[in-house]
């Protein structure tokens, strides 16, 4: 399965590089986010943009963050549905930057 290799060669290299990351699926979408230091995540980026696998790729929100609102190296939303009904969206395409920061500083409050 294609997803399950992603998802475990990011986990690897996640660990490696000292990024943590949290991905949420749902429907044909995914969004990931990423923290870590500056030259981790463009490297991390170059991989995503070579792998034929992703498709219309984009970065929503490029930001500094005081401390991480993500622990794991690659963790994968559970229930996105209640996720899209707490960020009141329908659907992960219309995400915006706004409400992915408004994430982040929820999870940092949390």
């Amino acid at each position: 399965m294609a997803l399950a290799h992603i998802l475990g060669a990011a986990e690897r290299n996640n660990r490696h590089a000292e990024v943590t990351a949290g991905l949420i699926l749902h429907g044909d979408r995914i969004v990931e986010a990423m923290e870590g230091p500056d030259h981790a995540i463009a490297r991390a980026l170059e991989r995503i943009h070579a792998d034929a696998r992703h498709t219309d790729v984009e970065v929503i929100l490029d930001t500094p963050v005081a401390a991480r609102a993500l622990h794991e190296p690659m963790a994968v939303c559970d229930d996105p549905e209640a996720f899209l009904r707490a960020v009141g969206v329908p659907c992960l395409s219309l995400l915006t930057a706004e409400i992915a920061q408004d994430v982040l500083e929820r999870r940092l409050a949390a």
